[in-house]
């Protein structure tokens, strides 16, 4: 085997925009710089299916200053921070969904030794003095890719921020999520939802709300997690005998949302898991409601976020239990 054929990481260019494809044995991680630093696809090798969302009417495209996180929007997976709704703080205006997506991302490979390939990535938030950095590592022989993250405070005084990982995952009739958790908050008033602000989970009303269901219902619904036991969220497909386990640090990221778009955003068909350190909310209301998490000045927070492909689980796990043996 020669050289080239060694190398997990390859750079490739599609419609005027760098994509770095992270290629193992069972998993290909391909990321986008130019796009906010989205990681685009977490592809399965076996069966070729991209187990997260693109958008099927928003194609990958440069992200820009200003743009409308809705319009441009193409799925996959973004870093929001550090603000998620449009707000104003202290005379500061905060961008919709934050400013780390909304331009490219600065890259080098920091391995590649045919056995590990890491990718580095980093920028400097526009609205706060704070770099973002992540490195993206896959083995050559794993099913997982690891995500390490590091916001860093390099200004005079501590800030507020609140910060999540917006993963959108492709779902069809039959997929279902598993949150460790007994109880969800509900935000706004979605009539497929009978709550007085919050759920009993993952069944409720006599509803396992564990199982997505088709877009045909034209439901919305916005959830998340209360009642935290572990830092984990897997999502099974199993039509597709494909599940995914995504783990994090529930010390950092406190509140794992749920965005349930069952056709009632725009016609589609897509659920979001959202590990967050904060609740549900602009980074404004956080402050008001004393959620938004703090970095001292001079300070960094670091944390991993793992993904893991499975082609075995249990179909008949409760949604509150890890199905992934």
């Amino acid at each position: 085997m020669n050289e080239d054929q060694d190398k997990i990481v390859e750079v490739s260019q599609a419609d005027g925009l760098s994509e770095i494809s992270l290629r193992a044995d069972h998993v290909t991680v391909v990321v986008v710089p130019e796009s906010g630093g989205k990681i685009l696809r977490l592809i399965d090798n076996d069966s070729g299916f991209n187990l997260l969302w693109e958008n099927p009417r928003v194609p990958v495209a440069r992200t820009y200053a200003g743009a409308p996180f809705d319009d441009v929007w193409c799925g996959g997976w973004d870093d929001v921070f550090p603000t998620d709704p449009a707000c104003d703080v202290d005379g500061s205006a905060y961008h919709d969904h934050g400013d780390l997506w909304i331009a490219p991302w600065a890259w080098d490979v920091v391995r590649d030794d045919g056995g590990v390939g890491v990718l580095h990535l980093s920028r400097e938030s526009v609205s706060l003095p704070c770099r973002a950095e992540k490195w993206i590592s896959v083995r050559r022989d794993g099913n997982s890719a690891s995500v390490r993250l590091r916001l860093t405070n390099h200004g005079s005084r501590p800030f507020s921020f609140m910060w999540n990982q917006h993963i959108a995952h492709a779902v069809g009739d039959d997929s279902r999520v598993h949150v460790p958790a007994s109880r969800m908050g509900v935000v706004g008033d979605p009539p497929s939802l009978e709550h007085d602000g919050t759920v009993a989970w993952p069944v409720h009303a006599g509803r396992d709300l564990s199982r997505l269901g088709p877009p045909d219902s034209g439901r919305l619904e916005f959830l998340f997690a209360l009642d935290l036991r572990e830092g984990w969220c897997v999502v099974t497909h199993p039509s597709r005998s494909l599940a995914v386990r995504i783990t994090f640090d529930k010390d950092v990221f406190q509140t794992p949302w749920q965005w349930r778009v069952l056709g009632g955003w725009r016609g589609h068909h897509v659920l979001l898991t959202e590990p967050c350190t904060s609740l549900p909310g602009s980074l404004a209301q956080s402050i008001e409601n004393g959620s938004a998490a703090i970095l001292e000045a001079g300070a960094s927070i670091e944390t991993e976020v793992n993904v893991t492909i499975a082609s075995e689980f249990d179909r008949d796990a409760a949604g509150d239990e890890d199905p992934i043996t």
